[in-house]
């Protein structure tokens, strides 16, 4: 093939690897690959083979079959991303798989891309683009912490301070976008949920980076409390991404195995109050309301979880909100009864009847149990 060299892609790359055990993938990968000019091209069948040049080479981009000698492409991107010190590694599905059960467990493995064979060469040129634009995200906010760090080395602790609050005054946008990830796997748009959650990954590094800066800049000034205090966030940060990874793990389950759930973002909420993630159900039902605001079931979970955070008026409200749309859910009315200690009594206009749901369609799942 010639090589494209008024392409965006071109020249991207200086190391790409190869990983497939099926040698007409491989041509045919090469082939393509050095139409956008990469350096060095290598190629490997074995994922263990692969891990270990990684370790002593690197990579700067990767291109994965699902099927290699010694293990799955989902198992050797999972080693990758789980062995590798530093950024994740940028690791590319290109397989004839196109179950999506196959596609989610790639997701949660990590891949930032997936690529059904037989490909054109402009699907392959939009990956190239996608994978360095996601490596480059966010480049403003990265030259600005390094700025702000830089004035720590020089002195300038005041400066460094004020630089490092700005960065950090955006902190729930690493949510914001595994919000967005979650809810485009609900919808089956698996590329703009791994671009969502690969955009969550690098700014929930970059405010820990932030908040690191912040406690060296106090430490560098003799304010030891406040030291102590921001190197606590930066933990806290890190502690938060590992239940924002579970969470998706978790609901990658939920729409592999309960494809047939209404609201797979109920489910999510059960599941979690059941693990005693109390805060982690009220956002995930917050999210199903967003689907289903008219669902008496997911109103009662969200009472249950708040209640027992102890958060017994919003907790009534919401029980208050399924018994106005269901006057004959037993379980709300139990919970009412435990809140309030007395029975509810509907007010004129409360005597709504449960809604009809359409043939052949589910109720969302209640929250019962302890």
């Amino acid at each position: 093939m010639p090589q494209k060299r008024n392409s965006k892609a071109f020249g991207l790359y200086q190391s790409i690897l190869i990983l497939t055990d099926v040698e007409v993938h491989a041509k045919r990968d090469l082939a393509t690959i050095k139409t956008f000019g990469p350096k060095d091209v290598r190629i490997f069948t074995s994922g263990a083979a692969a891990v270990d040049h990684i370790a002593e080479h690197g990579a700067d981009l990767i291109f994965c079959d699902s099927s290699l000698s010694d293990m799955t492409g989902v198992k050797f991107t999972q080693i990758v991303n789980q062995n590798m010190s530093g950024r994740p590694m940028p690791i590319i599905m290109v397989t004839l798989e196109n179950r999506k059960d196959h596609v989610l467990d790639s997701i949660a493995a990590g891949c930032i891309g997936y690529i059904l064979r037989p490909y054109s060469l402009d699907t392959f040129e939009k990956y190239l683009i996608l994978a360095n634009q996601l490596d480059s995200y966010p480049e403003i906010e990265e030259m600005e912490l390094r700025e702000a760090q830089d004035m720590v080395a020089r002195g300038d602790f005041d400066d460094a301070i004020e630089a490092f609050e700005e960065l950090i005054s955006e902190q729930d946008e690493a949510q914001k976008y595994y919000d967005m990830g979650c809810r485009y796997m609900a919808e089956g748009k698996y590329g703009k949920a791994i671009v969502s959650f690969k955009k969550a990954v690098k700014i929930n590094d970059l405010f820990a980076e932030a908040y690191k800066g912040l406690a060296e800049a106090y430490r560098e000034r003799g304010d030891l409390e406040s030291f102590k205090e921001y190197m606590k966030r930066a933990a806290d940060v890190h502690a938060q991404f590992d239940r924002l990874e579970e969470t998706r793990a978790l609901f990658i389950e939920i729409l592999k195995f309960d494809a047939d759930t209404p609201n797979p973002f109920n489910s999510l909420g059960v599941k979690l109050r059941k693990q005693g993630d109390y805060p982690g159900a009220i956002h995930a039902y917050a999210q199903a309301l967003e689907l289903t605001p008219e669902d008496e079931n997911i109103h009662f979970n969200m009472a249950k979880a708040l209640y027992f955070m102890g958060k017994l008026e919003p907790a009534s409200a919401k029980v208050e909100a399924a018994l106005r749309m269901n006057p004959d859910f037993a379980e709300a009315h139990k919970l009412y009864q435990r809140i309030h200690g007395k029975p509810w009594v509907p007010t004129k206009g409360d005597a709504a009847k449960p809604r009809v749901l359409p043939e052949g369609a589910k109720r969302s799942a209640k929250d019962l149990g302890p």
